[in-house]
């Protein structure tokens, strides 16, 4: 998710010209991307819930975790939406890696165009914001509390120490 907003921040400081539109296109590849692979992660989270957290950890950092789920998918969920909106109104085509081109999801419309492109990159900021509160919060339970936290996220079957 870092290198996906190092990509977009980086391609909307360019001028416009080739090299914005091989990074936009790879933004957005990578958003569709994204997308897709958020909609799986759901229905496995759906087919194969996620072990308990620890015994001992407060109410209050269990409803934490639980939030920040909920705000790290719906982001991720959003975001490209936005994106591709955005695009749709400022009449230019998602491609996914020059490969397929999605339908626009709407006319041009330089109005909702500025919105969506603002709510994107506000979003992203938040979603840059989120990830990083959360991998700290992921490390500072395994470095410090030593709560298995981190461990839980491993595809290997979990078991909490004794």
């Amino acid at each position: 998710m870092i290198g996906q907003f190092v990509v977009g921040t980086t391609a909307a400081d360019l001028p416009v010209g080739i090299e914005r539109l091989k990074l936009l296109t790879l933004h957005k590849s990578l958003g569709v991307t994204t997308f897709a692979l958020v909609l799986a992660r759901l229905a496995w989270r759906a087919y194969s819930p996620a072990p308990p957290l620890p015994t001992g950890m407060p109410a209050w950092q269990k409803r934490a975790a639980n939030a920040s789920h909920v705000l790290l998918y719906g982001l991720l969920l959003v975001l490209p939406i936005l994106g591709w909106i955005s695009s749709s109104a400022s009449n230019l085509t998602v491609r996914w890696f020059f490969l397929v081109n999605l339908p626009n999801v709407t006319g041009p419309d330089p109005a909702l165009a500025t919105l969506t492109k603002h709510l994107h990159e506000t979003g992203a900021w938040c979603l840059l914001a989120l990830v990083c509160l959360h991998a700290g919060a992921a490390f500072w339970h395994e470095l410090v509390l030593k709560d298995g936290v981190l461990r839980r996220m491993l595809p290997l079957p979990y078991q909490e120490k004794p």
